[in-house]
């Protein structure tokens, strides 16, 4: 299946909000797997902590002497997102002890994770080029980019596309995800950056505090603003990658605004 790399220009955009948006409405098979440097979220976040970190990605790296491995552990450490048991959470990292240790067995744990038969939403937060992202981007079919629609924004995101233009073994197409309202229209931000945006993720912050912080109830999550605009979004992505694996051209109903 499809592995994206979700990353940020920095400013905290909501990385892994948008991750599990685009998780909780996509239809089959989907993981999201934590894959940020910079710590878990989504267990003492969406679970409100009600779900005891014993299962994650350091389990994982214990198993990653070859992809076969690590990919024959991916499936024990996975959390249900939803009573499906289609959509799965691989946690990442709570201790930030761990993150230099497990630093040999990135590439490892990213080829497993390309590998997967499900759809991979790797987490990976801010792009710094540390050897975690360096790894899964280099692995993952598709980079997203989420940004604000900002100067700022646009200004910390221009260094990183050059960067993921530039670096060698990194050949993943770049989809750009607006989170929000800014000063910036979809039209700017092209023209700034050279590159067409997917779609944008409106600023719904009562969902998105239940998605970050487990803060209200999920029964009404899938009529929010965010919910819907996710539908749209993954539409849009699935879209880019049917049609990267077939050599065609995207659709421009596929990357326009949701």
């Amino acid at each position: 299946m499809t592995m994206y790399a979700l990353v940020s220009a920095g400013g905290s955009p909501g990385v892994t909000t948008a991750a599990l948006a685009l998780a909780l409405t996509w239809p089959g098979k989907v993981i999201v797997a934590e894959t940020d440097p910079g710590g878990a979220a989504v267990l003492a976040g969406l679970f409100a902590g009600h779900v005891d970190g014993s299962r994650n990605l350091r389990n994982v790296a214990y198993e990653a002497l070859t992809a076969d491995t690590a990919a024959a552990e991916i499936p024990r450490q996975l959390v249900n997102l939803d009573p499906t048991g289609t959509r799965m959470l691989l946690p990442g990292l709570a201790d930030p002890r761990h993150v230099a240790a497990i630093d040999p067995a990135w590439p490892v744990l990213a080829a497993a994770l390309a590998a997967s038969s499900s759809t991979v939403l790797a987490d990976c937060g801010r792009l710094d080029g540390g050897p975690s992202q360096a790894a899964v981007v280099t692995a993952a079919d598709r980079i997203v980019l989420i940004m604000r629609p900002t100067l700022r924004q646009v200004a910390a995101a221009r260094p990183r596309m050059q960067m993921l233009t530039d670096t060698s073994g990194i050949a993943a197409p770049v989809s750009l995800l607006l989170a929000g309202p800014g000063p910036l229209d979809a039209g700017e931000i092209t023209r700034l950056l050279g590159t067409r945006i997917t779609g944008t993720l409106p600023n719904d912050a009562k969902t998105a505090a239940v998605l970050s912080d487990g803060d209200g109830r999920r029964t009404a999550l899938q009529n929010s603003p965010l919910m819907r605009a996710a539908v749209a979004v993954g539409k849009a992505l699935r879209g880019q990658a049917e049609a990267q694996a077939h050599g065609t051209t995207v659709p421009s109903d596929l990357i326009g605004q949701p």
